[in-house]
């Protein structure tokens, strides 16, 4: 007799409990690569779209939902904005030599971008690089200034050869010894 109710009290509870929580973890992955041929890096990045368009709506003045953002809009430019605020490399660089004489840092520009039907946003971006040396610091604090449990993962090429790190709140800038 008492079976039925505790069943709808304790489904009830797991159905609340669970929908309390909302996502327990954020992920956000990206790939960058350093085409020697062009002189520039071109990378992309895997963010969750409606976590990335919260943060840009609440905090960087987006007024259009992204799935409807047209690649050509001027409001492209809040998306590319955040980007080289939150993703940047920082690289030995010539200015006048071809010794190293100077730390680079990256100026992406939005090349393009889709939102995907499982929910995510990938951007596609680039950015000059006339000479690259060995020396490389990227610092990523994606979606960590909305999402502080925010974990993000950056594979860098170079050559063939790539490269993984990981990036947390705690740990948001890392360093690559690239191979000459």
């Amino acid at each position: 007799m008492f079976k039925q109710p505790l069943l709808l009290l304790v489904f009830t509870c797991l159905l609340a409990c669970s929908t309390s929580w909302g996502h327990q973890f954020f992920f956000a992955h990206g790939e960058i690569e350093y085409n020697e041929v062009a002189q520039k890096f071109e990378g992309s990045f895997v963010a969750t779209a409606h976590d990335l368009e919260s943060c840009l709506m609440q905090s960087y003045g987006l007024k259009t939902k992204l799935e409807k953002l047209d690649p050509a809009a001027t409001e492209v430019g809040i998306l590319e904005t955040y980007l080289n605020k939150h993703l940047t490399l920082r690289y030995g660089c010539s200015l006048d030599s071809n010794a190293v004489d100077a730390y680079c840092s990256s100026q992406w520009e939005i090349e393009g971008f889709q939102v995907l039907k499982n929910g995510t946003i990938e951007l596609y971006f680039s950015s000059v690089a006339k000479q690259l040396y060995p020396a490389l610091q990227i610092d990523c604090t994606f979606l960590m200034d909305a999402f502080p449990e925010q974990q993000n993962k950056v594979t860098f090429i170079y050559r063939g050869e790539s490269q993984t790190v990981n990036f947390t709140s705690n740990k948001h800038t890392q360093q690559i010894a690239l191979k000459p």
